[in-house]
């Protein structure tokens, strides 16, 4: 009878809001889902228990082979109690009343784990480097972010009294990889006259090739005049 009043209500509540704004009631849990989480938390709150009552002298002493079955099982609920508390938190305020119960007593769970010893380590937000002790099982480029984070945990870390029975998997989101840069397209030389060959010292000067005179004919010399004799000469003659 509560059950259907609190349905009620949460439909009066929705019917307040236009329609294009009402949130649909969550399809309530079917009997097999109720039964897994009840033999989850039985097992939970066993394993607690047993870690809670072990002699201190025993953890001294290092764990035998087949203490690893039983911290891997511990981790195995602890997971699943990590993973129901996640579903649970993540209807908020449209989570019905037997919903916000069971959270109620998954905290409580959570919280006795912790005071055993067993913490459950989430890892969104955090810085992730290629040495942290976290499997990455895949990147996701987001240009809201300047260096690797984690976006979203998959799988949590958990440790037992300090040691690590668990590693976590997560969803690693990266800045997106620059752009390469072009290289800036070479300017067109300017094309200059060809400089003037440098004009040769004196002393390496190369002597002009030198060009025969013309032949000239010898001009004949002039034949030697004869003397006439003069009137004088022939007075001298006949005088004689």
């Amino acid at each position: 009878m509560s059950g259907r009043l609190s349905r009620l209500r949460e439909d009066l509540r929705q019917r307040r809001h236009h329609r294009a704004f009402r949130i649909a009631p969550l399809p309530p849990w079917d009997e097999p889902s109720r039964e897994e989480l009840e033999r989850l938390l039985a097992s939970v709150a066993e394993s607690a228990a047993t870690a809670g009552t072990a002699a201190p002298d025993t953890a001294v002493q290092p764990p035998p082979a087949e203490d690893s079955l039983d911290a891997k099982a511990l981790a195995d609920a602890a997971t699943n109690l990590w993973r129901a508390q996640r579903r649970l938190t993540r209807q908020g305020e449209a989570a019905s009343s037997r919903s916000r119960q069971t959270g109620r007593y998954l905290r409580s769970c959570r919280e006795a784990l912790d005071d055993a010893g067993l913490l459950v380590q989430e890892h969104e937000g955090d810085a992730f480097h290629t040495g942290r002790s976290l499997e990455a099982l895949t990147f996701e480029e987001d240009p809201s972010l300047t260096a690797e984070t984690v976006l979203e945990t998959i799988r949590p870390t958990i440790y037992l009294h300090g040691r690590r029975i668990q590693m976590g998997q997560v969803i690693v989101g990266c800045p997106p990889a620059p752009e390469p840069a072009t290289a800036p397209e070479p300017e067109p030389e300017p094309v200059s006259d060809p400089a003037p060959a440098p004009a040769p010292e004196p002393e390496d000067a190369v002597p002009a090739p030198t060009v025969p005179a013309p032949a000239v004919a010898p001009v004949p010399a002039p034949a030697p005049a004869r003397e006439t004799p003069s009137s004088s000469d022939h007075e001298r003659t006949d005088h004689a």
